[in-house]
């Protein structure tokens, strides 16, 4: 007997010695209020440098969309995005391509998949995902035994999206976070789901470390003011360059009324730079800056209108001396349908930053055609206006050949 409890001992003895103690779990970060995340490799993936790695995304359905990406920046980033699906009660986990900041879009050659334990319970949203191509990817690669990788995180507050389109349009974060995980430290025995369900939330929070918008415990106050100061920029410059400039421009050929003219496009102008100035803080805010194509034509147009309302003096005087226009007038008069057009342009390079629905793209591209078909009627009115009067109408002035009336009302004789 002795010597069968002496032989059991040492069997049991040598498999604890080949058994791991401990388990490892998958790691996770939690950049902002009740939004976490979680990656977990199993150790043949971690061993082999490619295979399956498994993500969990979690965020109250006050959110409209979360996401999280592998890389520093969005610019080639893998990036996997959740929001709720049609019906309400699952998850729609889209993984799709970072090319800088602009909406990502959807990537068909993914190897991603939805697990058992995601959806939507008790107003959280889970997905638990299996990525078989997150080792690799068409905009770059990451170690799957990283003791320092890169990601990222964006998410936008909101109502539910509630589709089931994996290429569904989201609109711009309102907040972002970057962070690193210890890879090595996130590896599982087993290459299956090693979340529990919806409701899990094991894992090593010490194991993410984070830095960026939004990397506190909820976002602050300059974070939450993202959404009102997005639509207060688009609002105002989209009013100035689509229906200010182009208005005021007309108020010339059908009025010919100098001052009416040079007091409209005051206040355009004026607004511009206030709609500029909150663009500023938003590009500062979001951490955009300079890096895209809307906030670099933005600066330019909005710099180089600063010089118009100079070009209008100027032209003013030179038709009160020369009562006809010169060089400087026709200047004011093309170098502004110029910027008004690039204005225009760069009101559309706005919306698909901020990633506008389609509605609302379509609606402002309806309301540009219907103001430029409106200058172009004025400006052929104020043409035959002209014409008719058998003079020209500038400045207020209107010169027929034999007499000449100022701005005033007061006509002067002038010679024929």
């Amino acid at each position: 007997m002795l010597t069968n409890s002496r032989l059991a001992s040492a069997a049991l003895s040598t498999l604890l010695a080949l058994t791991p103690l401990t388990t490892a779990d998958p790691v996770s970060y939690c950049p902002a209020d009740e939004i976490c995340y979680q990656v977990g490799v199993p150790t043949s993936s971690a061993a082999s440098g490619s295979g399956n790695i498994y993500l969990q995304l979690r965020a109250p359905t006050s959110y409209t969309w979360v996401a999280l990406g592998t890389g520093s920046s969005m610019t080639g980033a893998n990036m996997f995005v959740l929001y709720t699906s049609g019906s309400g009660s699952n998850v729609t986990i889209s993984p799709r391509l970072g090319s800088g900041h602009v909406p990502p879009a959807y990537d068909s050659a993914a190897d991603v998949e939805l697990l058992d334990g995601s959806g939507v319970e008790a107003g959280v949203m889970t997905a638990n995902v299996r990525c078989g191509s997150c080792a690799s990817w068409a905009g770059g690669s990451m170690s799957l035994s990283g003791s320092s990788t890169d990601w990222i995180a964006a998410w936008r507050a909101g109502g539910a999206l509630a589709s089931d389109d994996v290429q569904a349009s989201i609109e711009r974060h309102d907040a972002h976070d970057s962070f690193t995980f210890d890879l090595a430290q996130a590896q599982v025995d087993s290459d299956a789901n090693p979340y529990t369900g919806a409701a899990s939330s094991e894992g090593d929070t010490a194991a993410g470390s984070g830095s960026g918008a939004g990397a506190a415990a909820g976002a602050p106050w300059y974070l939450r003011e993202i959404p009102a100061l997005e639509a207060a920029h688009g609002i105002i410059m989209a009013v100035v360059m689509v229906v200010m400039f182009p208005l005021g421009s007309l108020l010339m050929p059908v009025f010919g009324k100098w001052w009416l003219h040079g007091a409209w496009q005051a206040v355009a102008w004026l607004a511009m730079w206030a709609g500029f100035a909150i663009g500023i803080v938003l590009a500062q805010r979001t951490g955009i800056n300079f890096t895209t194509h809307h906030t670099n034509l933005g600066t330019a147009v909005v710099a180089l209108f600063g010089v118009q309302p100079a070009l209008g003096y100027l032209h003013h005087m030179h038709y009160v001396r020369a009562q006809s226009r010169g060089v400087v007038s026709h200047v004011h008069v093309w170098y502004g349908r110029a910027l008004m057009i690039l204005g225009i342009v760069n009101g559309g390079l706005g919306l698909l930053l901020a990633g506008s629905r389609h509605a609302l793209v379509v609606a402002y591209a309806v309301v540009a055609a219907v103001v430029f078909v409106a200058y172009l009627a004025g400006a052929a009115f104020g043409e035959v206006k002209k014409a008719r009067s058998g003079g020209a109408v500038v400045n207020g002035r209107k010169q027929n050949g034999a007499s000449m009336e100022n701005g005033n009302g007061r006509e002067r004789k002038v010679s024929a």
